[in-house]
């Protein structure tokens, strides 16, 4: 059994995710708060094993309520209408969310995900940098979690080179050479690092613009030497994009 708590300051959002709850006999809504102070309370009385958590509400954000507890022994997937960089230190911070309206696929993703995730025994670690991250006034600044097996690692956007895919999993590459494997796709990624100058040259490539030295023979050459393939479709935006 999954114990739930909801917290949103729209009745009429509650009490849509709590139905759509309802097909998931799994989850037991315990409770609902509509503001960060009723969540507070009904958090300390009930344990819940699983926070859907609004992002804006009046008298303070979600991210403020977090912020309060410092941790937290349970997890949270955030529901929230598109606001990029709220969206942004979700992302970076390897956390889960849904945006508003709540869809009942997405809903179920969610919550498998919930199920297969594996207790970090660096949670604490892993909350404190997204605490870090949504502290921050500039998306530069925040720091990638990328977790392999039992170990969890904060990297800076302008640390990476490189990203590629490999099926649904993407390796990232850095300046001094290492290389994470993430159970996340190129896509995501390029959804997260686009707007920090990260340029697709190529479907199962994702290169920061700032590595590259030049083009060269179809490939843009990187710092480090390392030379990515340009395909076809992507190299008269890609032109555009260094040209700029």
């Amino acid at each position: 059994m999954i114990r739930a708590l909801i917290v949103d300051d729209d009745p009429a959002n509650r009490e849509y995710l709590r139905n759509l709850l309802t097909r998931h006999p799994e989850v037991v809504v315990e409770g609902e708060a509509a503001n960060i102070a009723q969540a507070a309370e009904r958090i300390g009385a009930l344990w819940p094993d699983l926070l859907f958590l609004d992002v804006e509400m009046p008298g303070g954000t979600g991210f403020d309520l977090l912020g309060q507890l410092k941790t937290w022994p349970f997890e949270v997937i955030f529901c929230t209408g598109f606001q990029r960089y709220a969206i942004q230190a979700i992302r970076f911070s390897a956390l889960d969310y849904l945006l508003k309206p709540v869809q009942p696929d997405e809903l179920a993703e969610a919550l498998k995900r919930f199920k297969e995730r594996h207790p970090q025994e660096d949670r604490n670690t892993v909350q404190q940098q997204f605490l870090a991250n949504i502290g921050q006034r500039d998306e530069h600044a925040m720091k990638l979690t990328l977790t392999q097996g039992d170990r969890t690692y904060f990297v800076a956007p302008a640390d990476l080179t490189h990203c590629t895919a490999d099926d649904n999993y993407t390796e990232l590459h850095t300046t001094d050479g290492r290389r994470y494997i993430s159970a996340r796709t190129l896509k995501d990624y390029e959804d997260m690092l686009a707007p920090l100058g990260f340029l697709r040259v190529h479907r199962s490539s994702l290169v920061n613009r700032s590595a590259i030295t030049h083009l060269d023979d179809g490939h843009v050459v990187l710092k480090n030497s390392v030379r990515v393939e340009i395909s076809r479709r992507k190299k008269e935006e890609v032109l555009k994009a260094l040209a700029g």
